[in-house]
This record gives structure tokens, sequence and C-alpha cells, in this order.
């Protein structure tokens, strides 16, 4: 073999030995993190709305009177709370008008409450049947009635009368004609220092009511 040959095999080895040596330093460096894969997050699982339901689609939108908003330790806010929440209607979800009284039962005695019975038909259906096609809810408003209704009996005994007027409100905004008009006498006594509505009469005063009624409640 030639010296010429023998130096060509000499650096054929060298190289080959760099080659690995350069192999082995490169699996030994750490990787950097633009050359590692990303790792897919945790799939969320979406379980519900995130905010609140619109005022639109809670009962009355949202604008009727509860039991919680009556004074118990007062005569005149217990009636007329009670008197706002039998006139509280929601088309969408109330078969009757009984369900306004269901809803005020908290503010009744036990006895009276008892009586609060939802019929198998509506008596204002008719009333209701094109608010129920746009789907609209009621907007009353109470004032005491004129002159001496009012009376308290005793110390724990109250009749408190009150004038209810109400329009309609539909929830897609078309404007609606109508309302109506009522009286309405609550019967009221104490325990506890706790007014309780123990009965409830009313009576229709539309008939008397001038024009096509569109402002009531307002």
């Amino acid at each position: 073999m030639t010296r010429r040959s023998h130096t060509n095999l000499y650096r054929a080895a060298a190289l080959a030995a760099s080659m690995i040596a350069l192999t082995s330093c490169a699996a030994d460096v750490p990787t950097s993190e633009s050359d590692v894969a990303p790792i897919s997050a945790p799939t969320t699982i979406y379980e519900g709305s995130y905010t609140s339901a619109p005022a639109e689609e809670i009962l009355g939108g949202n604008t009727f009177a509860s039991p919680e908003d009556a004074d118990r330790s007062d005569v005149d806010s217990t009636a007329r709370v009670a008197a706002l929440m039998l006139h509280s209607w929601d088309t969408t979800v109330d078969r009757t008008e009984t369900a306004a009284a269901v809803r005020a039962m908290p503010l009744m005695s036990d006895e009276w409450a008892a009586h609060q019975v939802e019929p198998e038909r509506n008596a204002s259906q008719g009333e209701w049947l094109e608010p129920a096609v746009h789907g609209a809810y009621s907007v009353p408003r109470a004032v005491p009635a004129i002159g001496d209704a009012a009376q308290d009996i005793d110390e724990d005994k109250a009749i408190r009368v009150l004038d209810v007027t109400w329009r309609w409100v539909a929830r897609d905004e078309t404007p609606l004609e109508g309302g109506g008009h009522r009286q309405v006498s609550v019967y009221l006594e104490k325990t506890d220092s706790r007014w309780d509505v123990v009965g409830h009469q009313t009576r229709d005063m539309t008939a008397s009511m001038p024009g096509s009624m569109t402002g009531e409640g307002k």
C-alpha cells in the first residue's frame, strides 16, 4: 500500500470518528421549547350559560312583585303587595289567573292558602288570547280605593281595599290594547307581629273605565 493510500484511510477514519462524536453531543443538548410539539389543553365541558338569563325569559320579565317585597309588620304594605301579586300573570307559564294567587301563598294564612287551587279552565281565557300569542305578561298598579273602604276592625284585624289596574306587555314588543281594572278587598289578621292575608275578593271595574285602557298600569 502506498503512502498516499495510508493517508486517505487515516483521514476517512478520523472523519467517521468526528461524526460519531458530533452525534453524541447533539443527543445530550436539551431540546428548546420551540422544538417541542405543543400539548393540547384539557377539554373544557360546557355545562350551561355563563351569564344570567335575559330578563325577558324570567317570569314577568323580572318585574313581578314577590312576597319578600312586603313589610309584614305593616298592614298596608302587605295588602298592596298581595293585590299586585294577585294580578301578575305571565301567559308563557300561567294556565289560569289562579297561578298568581298560588305565588302569593306565602303572604296568606295556612287556611286561606289551602283554598288557592287552579281550576280546569281560565275564567279570563278570552281576554288572554291575544296577549298569549305575543308571550305577554301583565304590569299591575295598585292604589288605595277612594273613600272609607279601609277599616281597622281591631288591633289584629283589618280590611284594605285597593284599585288595581293592569296593562299587557308583549315580549315581541307588539303594542297591545286592553288591560283591566278591579277593586280588591284584602282581609288581614295579625299573628306574632306579622300580618297575613286571610281572604280576598275582587270586583271587576273594567266596564267603567273610559277609552281603550291602553295606559293602565304605567
